[in-house]
């Protein structure tokens, strides 16, 4: 499905996905060595979860093309599905971070 050229669309959008994708995962590893309040500070820990929730929303979409370029309706649809996926769940993760941060701030107020 994905060609990793370096002279067309296609292998454009596939280095697009591995690169976007390759980052997720890296900043996923690395998050997952530390506490979440070191997510939630300013710093690196805050670039690296904002980089696991922004990569999906670049990669999917360009998934959904280089299906859609080489004529696999069937992915494409599976695709669409991710994507609806992504559109949700990246807020509700971004409300859930938003809710833990005022609660750590309420709770360091209220001591």
């Amino acid at each position: 499905m994905m060609t990793f050229g370096f002279s067309t669309l296609l292998d454009l959008l596939s280095w697009i996905v591995a690169v976007t994708l390759g980052a997720k995962v890296l900043a996923t590893l690395i998050l997952l060595n530390f506490d979440k309040s070191v997510w939630d500070r300013p710093g690196w820990g805050a670039i690296l979860w904002w980089s696991t929730k922004i990569t999906p929303i670049i990669a999917v979409p360009c998934v959904i093309c280089i299906a859609w370029l080489q004529g696999m309706t069937d992915q494409i649809w599976i695709f669409v599905g991710l994507m609806v996926f992504v559109m949700v769940a990246v807020p509700w993760k971004i409300r859930q971070r938003r809710a833990r941060i005022a609660d750590r701030a309420t709770i360091k107020s209220s001591s």
